[in-house]
């Protein structure tokens, strides 16, 4: 190949490579590389083989030409299925003594001259190939399909170079780098069309899932009058204690410091936690611990009905409440009143009549550019770890 050949066809690569980038589904992309492959290395006919599961080459698309050595376009005489190969041996070792596998494992080109004379190819030996395809084959000439991580996504196979007669030859040196340089965009533009159907699958179940949620909300919205009822519907559920989850806690604080910056309000947080809970675990069991968890988180959220207050499981046995509108005052009387009932109650649980207490850190923000939500997060864990070190079952307040 003279040099100015080899100039026009590193150029045709980078046209190749921005028309690959542009199918729009893995089937005429596969097509494409192989049309080019052929093209650039004057090769007779092609295929290609995917790793899709890891442990077989998976036969993807051939395009043959002549059955008789001379050129002709690419066709496909009829709808065929080659065997997969396996890229293993049945003891677990890599399979080597198949080219296509061998090409896959070890990420290096391999090229045959004379295949004919060359039995040790396994599934690319020319008997086997030759009668499942119907075609004579010469020369091959095989290049990896790799990701950016080296993981191989399949084989380029391509049979038989031509000369300018029509003959079947083996493949030039020069044109080895090329076919290479087209596996390499062929790769990237297979990982990419792999990434981007991966991304309209999640778009469309996203959609169904929001159009199907849009429906239930709707549905819910009918039949419920309070928002506070409404919201609970929503799949912000912690399992265990039927209350909202650390996730919607997060969101929801986050949503309420923005409005409470906004028109100026405080927002007061109750962080509270069960005393020695460990102890009931150890010994009543989990079942019972649970069953307990339960009941508080089920006491706690009675306390707080508002439907700007927010009842979740912050973590454990840990509980926070988010309360709007409500002062440093009334967020400490609130939190003495829960400390109280809990006190003094008795909770059923799996034929035990449990007897707990909470220790309570209370924290109030008036919502700044200087104070943030993680600030009221720290100072109520901050006074809860006072009111533990103080005994327990006790209350503290943070105080700027």
């Amino acid at each position: 190949m003279s040099e100015q050949t080899l100039d026009n066809a590193y150029l045709r690569l980078i046209e190749i490579g921005k028309a690959l980038s542009a199918e729009r589904n893995l089937d005429s992309l596969l097509k494409h590389i192989l049309q080019e492959a052929k093209s650039l290395a004057s090769a007779d006919a092609g295929t290609i083989y995917l790793a899709s599961d890891k442990t077989h080459l998976k036969f993807a698309i051939v395009l043959l030409g002549s059955q008789k050595g001379a050129p002709s376009p690419n066709r496909v005489p009829k709808p065929m299925h080659l065997p997969d190969i396996p890229l293993y041996n049945e003891d677990g070792s890599p399979n080597l003594n198949n080219i296509c596998s061998s090409v896959a494992h070890r990420g290096e080109t391999i090229t045959v001259g004379d295949a004919v004379r060359t039995e040790s190819l396994g599934f690319s030996g020319p008997k086997t190939f030759s009668k499942l395809l119907e075609y004579p084959t010469t020369s091959l000439l095989t290049v990896p399909l790799k990701t950016m991580s080296d993981e191989s996504l399949g084989v380029l196979q391509l049979l038989n170079a031509t000369d300018s007669e029509g003959n079947f030859v083996p493949f030039p040196e020069d044109i080895i780098p090329l076919i290479e340089a087209l596996a390499s965009q062929a790769s990237v533009a297979m990982e990419n069309r792999a990434l981007l159907d991966e991304q309209k699958a999640q778009k469309q179940q996203l959609e169904q899932e929001v159009d199907l949620r849009t429906e239930e909300l709707k549905d819910t919205l009918a039949k419920l009058s309070e928002a506070h009822t409404i919201l609970k519907e929503m799949n912000t559920i912690d399992a265990l204690t039927g209350i909202r989850n650390r996730r919607y806690f997060d969101e929801n604080l986050e949503q309420e410091w923005r409005r409470a910056k906004r028109q100026g309000y405080e927002i007061s947080m109750l962080l509270l936690d069960i005393d020695n809970f460990k102890r009931v675990n150890d010994t009543y069991g989990h079942l019972v611990g649970d069953q307990c968890l339960a009941a508080i988180a089920k006491e706690v959220d009675r306390a707080f009905n508002r439907p700007s207050d927010v009842v979740a499981r912050y973590g454990g046995e840990e509980f926070v409440v988010v309360l709007p509108y409500v002062s440093t005052h009334n967020a400490l009387f609130l939190a003495e009143k829960l400390r109280k009932v809990i006190e003094k109650a008795t909770y059923s649980a799996d034929g035990y009549e449990l007897k707990v207490t909470v220790s309570i850190g209370v924290a109030t923000a008036l919502p700044d550019d200087e104070v943030r939500p993680r600030d009221l997060i720290s100072w109520s864990d901050r006074v809860l770890y006072e009111a533990k070190l103080a005994g327990r079952n006790q209350v503290r307040q943070h105080r700027q």
